[in-house]
């Protein structure tokens, strides 16, 4: 614990508990809101009549505010749970974590938020707004191309960036690829759209199945709706994505037996832009698509892998064998631990 609160706590030893309640009423807003209060109450285990003086107390002080559909976090609030991050890293000995994962690794930088993300989504919508601070923090004023590919954990992370990164900014949101599959609400294009609301920018998508034949690879490349954005997405200085488990990859993106056995074969343990990669970073199968490839990672400046959970720990490893070296990883404490020693807890 942070030294000046851990001393305060002793004199007021009341004061700590109130604050982790405040700051856990402030995370399911974050991560649930607009919500209800009864909603709220329900997810927190609390009768309303206190969650009432709560939400009341965090309103005034201008934490909260109030809509037609329920409560929402106020810029205040979003720094008050980057604040709170900041003294579990100091408690727990992160910061310290942080520089073993990035040397482990041989990257640019690691940032870790505490969870697990294969037990909860709790702390994993927080991700969003740990990576939009971080971006603050790394971009100049002026205008920004912001890459970003599709899956649930990049859904997450659009729909949970702070607004405030726009303030002095001006941003295109690009879709790294297509679509696949029949999963509307995670694909490429719908994330993109929905992180260009987020940041009041403007949006580009890519109208391509994921997964197409060489033949027509070769057709779609040829199209100027297409080259546009192709050409936006070279010119990206910010890219957002993240990695999957190989076999899992391979049944969401439709791939039949005789791919998925190369695959196996293969000891895939990770998959990324269409190439499943085994635990020493080497390329055992290939999909043709049109997007973001992974040979265009070298010339993007923020290379941001965002992947949580114990369970992507063997493709966040991998991984970062295949990576360039100003790569930055946002994951969990899940993941991160089992990175480094080989378990989750």
């Amino acid at each position: 614990m942070d030294h000046t609160l851990e001393q305060i706590s002793e004199v007021v030893p009341e004061l700590l508990p109130i604050y982790l309640r405040r700051i856990d009423i402030l995370h399911w807003i974050h991560c649930k809101g607009p919500i209800g209060r009864k909603q709220l109450a329900e997810k927190l285990n609390m009768t309303e009549r206190p969650l009432r003086t709560e939400s009341e107390f965090l309103k005034r002080q201008q934490f909260i505010y109030s809509t037609s559909s329920g409560m929402k976090l106020t810029p205040k609030g979003e720094e008050a749970l980057l604040n709170a991050q900041a003294i579990w890293k100091k408690q727990t000995s992160v910061y310290e974590q942080e520089m073993l994962l990035k040397q482990t690794l041989s990257i640019k930088e690691a940032k870790i938020v505490s969870g697990n993300a294969d037990y909860s989504d709790y702390r994993s919508h927080e991700m969003g707004l740990q990576v939009s601070n971080y971006l603050n923090q790394q971009l100049d004023l002026g205008h920004h191309i912001i890459a970003i590919t599709g899956g649930t954990t990049m859904l997450d992370i659009a729909k949970n960036f702070s607004k405030g990164l726009s303030h002095g900014r001006h941003f295109t949101v690009v879709a790294a690829r297509g679509g696949f599959g029949d999963q509307l609400a995670a694909q490429a294009n719908t994330i993109s759209d929905i992180l260009a609301h987020q940041l009041n920018g403007a949006n580009m998508s890519l109208y391509t199945p994921e997964k197409v034949s060489e033949e027509t690879y070769r057709l779609l490349l040829t199209e100027p709706s297409i080259q546009e954005t192709l050409t936006a997405l070279n010119q990206a200085d910010v890219l957002l994505f993240s990695v999957g488990d190989a076999l899992t990859m391979a049944k969401r993106r439709g791939l039949d037996d005789n791919e998925i056995n190369q695959i196996r074969e293969g000891k895939a343990v990770g998959e990324a832009f269409g190439c499943f990669y085994n635990e020493e970073g080497e390329i055992v199968y290939r999909l043709p698509r049109i997007g973001m490839q992974l040979k265009d990672l070298e010339h993007i400046e923020l290379p941001i892998l965002i992947a949580g959970g114990a369970s992507k720990a063997e493709a966040i490893k991998a991984f970062a064998k295949l990576a360039p070296k100003q790569l930055v990883l946002f994951t969990d404490k899940g993941a991160s631990t089992k990175v480094l020693y080989g378990e989750s807890h």
